[in-house]
């Protein structure tokens, strides 16, 4: 019987082919099926629940997600919370829960709240117009001059020194009433403004805080008088309040005692303290040093040239 040669069967690469074909046609029916599986999530269709948010309506907080959720999917909760805290400088904590199925985002937030002003730039000048407007327009200032050569800026922060925003200075050299009532100052000796939403970091600003924060728990009703911390001298910390035209000096590891020591003067002797700063002459610039344990001082010093 004759040998018969074996070779490839002539359809092979036809059926080869069609093979490929077919596999290239289920991967892309599939693709786009996901895509159109994905984009039921996309952000346009995902309704936001939102919680704790005060400074930022609902809708604020869903253009900035706008911008970077593309589906409750593919993003997690951690990255939703972080974009947020990153892009928005009021959230302190953000705690994010996806319901996939629902096409719903609950998003609860705390928000930081705004505690005090630094001010960067010239400090004489910060404090001459802030005392200035106290003496003018009584004890709860509607705006201050301020001169715009400028080298001063504003911002606001919360009690651990987190920047929440400019406060920006109107053309006339005022500003508005609303971003000065009851809002302490402190006075920063850089002229390098800081970044909107980090945390401010000298000593000057924590040691300003620290003042501010113990004068709010230990004497409220001196707190809410306070209008400027200067803490660029942790000898010699300078706090400007209503009730007295001249600074008050304390020292920064007797901080509560100056503090009850002035409010305890400012109840029992304030209309006598208030005679001897006008006997002081008008060349000679008055302070109050409660900087020791047991004495307090009222005196003035002639600025050197």
């Amino acid at each position: 019987m004759p040998a018969r040669r074996l070779g490839k069967h002539p359809n092979a690469k036809i059926y080869m082919w069609r093979r490929i074909i077919l596999v290239i046609a289920i991967l892309v029916t599939l693709s786009f099926a996901g895509k159109i599986v994905l984009g039921f999530f996309s952000a346009e269709y995902v309704s936001l629940e939102l919680s704790g948010n005060i400074h930022y309506t609902d809708v604020q907080i869903y253009d900035v997600l706008g911008e970077k959720l593309e589906n409750i999917v593919t993003d997690s909760e951690e990255q939703t919370a972080d974009y947020l805290k990153e892009n928005l400088s009021y959230i302190n904590e953000v705690h994010v829960v996806k319901h996939v199925m629902k096409r719903i985002l609950t998003i609860e937030v705390t928000e930081r709240e705004p505690f005090a002003l630094l001010g960067f730039g010239n400090i004489s000048q910060i404090s001459q117009s802030h005392i200035f407007s106290v003496q003018m327009l009584g004890n709860k200032p509607s705006t201050v001059s301020v001169p715009l050569n400028g080298d001063i800026s504003f911002f606001l922060v919360d009690s651990e020194g987190h920047v929440l925003k400019n406060i920006e200075v109107k053309e006339t050299g005022q500003w508005r009433s609303e971003d000065l009532e009851e809002m302490a100052i402190l006075p920063v000796g850089s002229n390098e403004p800081p970044r909107i939403g980090t945390a401010v970091q000298s000593s000057e600003v924590k040691l300003g805080l620290k003042v501010l924060k113990a004068a709010l728990l230990q004497e409220p009703a001196l707190a809410a008088q306070i209008r400027i911390i200067d803490a660029s001298d942790f000898q010699k910390i300078k706090i400007q309040i209503d009730a007295l035209p001249v600074p008050v000096w304390l020292v920064g590891d007797a901080i509560e005692s100056g503090l009850h020591h002035t409010a305890l003067l400012l109840k029992q002797h304030k209309t006598r303290i208030l005679e001897l700063i006008d006997e002081i002459p008008s060349a000679r610039k008055p302070y109050l040093d409660v900087r020791y344990q047991d004495t307090l001082y009222l005196g003035g010093y002639t600025e050197s040239k």
